[in-house]
């Protein structure tokens, strides 16, 4: 059969514009095949990150372990977003130098009680109706290692005081610091804080407020007799506070004290493998040249390690009767922002980690000594009085 030309030009038309909508289809395929490819390799990439971030953070926590039962160091892994490490024993390096060797045992704080030295931390009255404003100078970034050890010595002198539950005051320190981390962040915008960076100086100073300010509210209300969690038993345990404790007035001094002798002792035996060369404890009768090269000693170990810009010590001001008198000024300390928010609280306890390490090496010399603090927008000075 033949075909009319008309008809067959109809038809020749017709294929190639079937040919063109098949390849047209193919294309969106292909471009449809891409997209996913994209997508799938987005996500992935996506993923990918995710797992490095949280591989860091997982590297970055394990710098830190606050307390001694696995309750302590999970409550503390929330609160200051920072993860457990070994038992304290393990932290420290075996009593190798002299200095660490003239160091007595640690006692219990209620021994510590019975005579010898004492020390004492007075805030001068610059009491602020509200919470002080950032601080517009750049600090020093801390040693981790040095940052964590501060940090550590005031959970395990709450704990030592054994005046709370430690569940309980990590509850109270988490909560203070959830209510108190958006108002801080927001008043150092448009800066940012790295959540959990304890070398961080922002960081370190909102920590050392959160952890004095949750102290201050569980002495004032120390309890003599409760339960708390043991991690060797996996159960709970009844604490007894010492009798000698009784007093919950004493407890902010007795936490000042005992936060010092924890960070004295990780200067000189050292912490987690880390030397310091902190001096070691002056004899009885040492000469006053002795004594104040040992205090400039423990300072330099702090400012060293970035706890501020610059230290001074001058000799003299404000002794009398035979006492010694020195002046400590700091300029752009690690816990500036933290000393003014708590004087504005009214606490009862300050986180002065320099101060307390200083006056644990004067009573390990056979020295009582009384440090009065003041403070500018930038520097802190600490008027210290010895005994003879």
């Amino acid at each position: 059969m033949t075909m009319s030309p008309s008809v067959a030009v109809t038809c020749c038309s017709r294929l190639p514009g079937q040919q063109g909508n098949m390849q047209g289809d193919v294309r969106r395929l292909d471009m449809k095949c891409a997209g996913w490819r994209q997508e799938a390799q987005q996500q992935q990439q996506h993923r990918r990150q995710q797992q490095q971030q949280q591989q860091q953070q997982q590297q970055q926590e394990q710098h830190v372990a606050y307390g001694r039962s696995a309750v302590l160091r999970r409550a503390l892994l929330s609160a200051a977003a920072i993860a457990a490490l070994p038992a304290a024993q393990a932290w420290h390096v075996p009593r190798a130098s002299a200095a660490a060797a003239a160091l007595p045992p640690l006692q219990p704080v209620a021994a510590t009680l019975a005579g010898g030295p004492r020390s004492s931390l007075l805030a001068e009255p610059q009491l602020v109706p509200f919470q002080p404003g950032p601080i517009a100078f750049p600090r020093r970034q801390l040693a981790l290692n040095f940052a964590v050890l501060l940090a550590r010595s005031g959970y395990e002198a709450v704990d030592d005081l054994d005046c709370v539950p430690m569940n309980e005051y990590q509850k109270r320190f988490w909560k203070l610091r959830q209510a108190e981390w958006e108002p801080y962040t927001l008043l150092h915008a448009p800066l940012r804080i790295p959540q959990g960076k304890l070398d961080d100086p922002l960081y370190f100073d909102f920590i050392s407020f959160s952890q004095a300010a949750a102290a201050s509210n569980v002495f004032a209300q120390g309890q003599q007799i409760f339960e708390e969690y043991d991690e060797v038993t996996e159960g709970m345990r009844v604490v007894r506070r010492d009798p000698a404790l009784a007093d919950n007035a004493l407890l902010p001094a007795r936490f000042f004290e005992r936060q010092g002798e924890r960070i004295y002792r990780g200067l000189v035996e050292g912490f987690r493998g880390e030397q310091y060369g902190g001096p070691p404890p002056c004899p009885p009768g040492a000469p006053v040249e002795e004594l104040l090269a040992g205090v400039q000693a423990v300072l330099d170990i702090f400012t060293d390690r970035g706890y501020a810009l610059k230290t001074s010590v001058v000799p003299g001001g404000g002794g009398s009767d035979g006492k010694l008198a020195l002046t400590v000024r700091q300029e752009g300390p690690a816990n500036l922002w933290s000393l003014q928010a708590l004087a504005a609280r009214r606490s009862a306890v300050y986180s002065q980690h320099d101060a307390a390490a200083l006056a644990a090496f004067l009573r390990a010399s056979g020295r009582s000594a009384t440090c009065r603090l003041s403070w500018t927008d930038t520097a802190v000075t600490q008027q210290w009085v010895l005994d003879a």
